[in-house]
């Protein structure tokens, strides 16, 4: 009897042993199943789909982009931003009250951000008609013809009330800009106008006006963002006359 209750004690002293030496590697075993299995479920729960306020978010890069698609636009200038062909060094030595000639105009792939004097690349077919009402003494269909500089839309005094009409029998295409051209040696510019397609309306203005005085040429105008809705908005009127490039902040895109 003693033999046999001193062979189950050792045997639960062996056993006892072998549990101080291997309890570590128990509890180590256990917590890697529990770290594995944890990893599983975070890993799980973030590859779920979410259906509670995703949205697809894309950059805007063209005049598509803003206004969706559309085969005309109507375009209206002001004569708080016309002047004629003086030089240009800033929004704050805009002479006014100048009234506005077009004698080109077509929507752009191009960057240009200055005054140029060159016909700028166009996407599609870009605009292929054109019309406008109280104007007069010269051909509005001329307008979209770049070789005709002293052709176009004459909007004279009634600048701020004329309204343009561009078709676009292929749509926006790539473009991301409207190139304007104004009257030989760059009389009549305005250079704020106000597009609208699909009943969305932008405000258009190049990047940088800065011009040579008496010179042929134009810009190409930019789409700013929503937040500009008039032609009498501050940060316009309140710039100098050393105040020639609008920040990259202004536009809907980076010109």
């Amino acid at each position: 009897m003693g033999f046999f209750v001193y062979r189950h004690l050792g045997l639960l002293g062996c056993n006892i042993v072998l549990m101080k030496r291997f309890l570590p590697l128990l509890i180590l075993t256990r917590l890697i199943i529990i770290f594995v299995f944890t990893s599983w479920i975070l890993n799980a729960q973030m590859a779920l789909p979410t259906f509670q306020g995703v949205q697809a978010i894309s950059s805007v890069t063209d005049l598509a982009g803003i206004f969706g698609d559309a085969t005309s636009i109507t375009y209206m200038a002001n004569n708080r931003w016309t002047h004629n062909a003086n030089a240009v060094t800033g929004w704050g030595n805009i002479q006014q009250n100048k009234n506005h000639f077009i004698s080109y105009i077509n929507l752009t792939t191009s960057s240009e951000t200055g005054y140029i004097n060159t016909q700028e690349s166009t996407n599609g077919n870009g605009i292929t008609g054109i019309s406008a009402t109280q104007t007069g003494g010269y051909t509005v269909s001329e307008a979209i013809v770049y070789s005709s500089t002293n052709q176009g839309i004459w909007m004279s005094s009634n600048t701020n009330t004329s309204v343009v009409t561009a078709t676009m029998s292929g749509g926006w295409g790539t473009n991301r800009g409207i190139q304007i051209r104004n009257w030989t040696n760059g009389y009549h510019k305005c250079v704020l106008v106000k597009v609208t397609a699909n009943s969305i309306t932008r405000y258009f203005a190049p990047k940088n006006i800065t011009k040579a005085s008496n010179t042929q040429g134009g810009y190409v105008f930019y789409p700013l963002n929503d937040t500009f809705t008039s032609f009498t908005d501050s940060r316009l009127t309140s710039l100098g006359n050393s105040d020639a490039v609008l920040p990259d902040s202004y536009f809907e895109y980076a010109p």
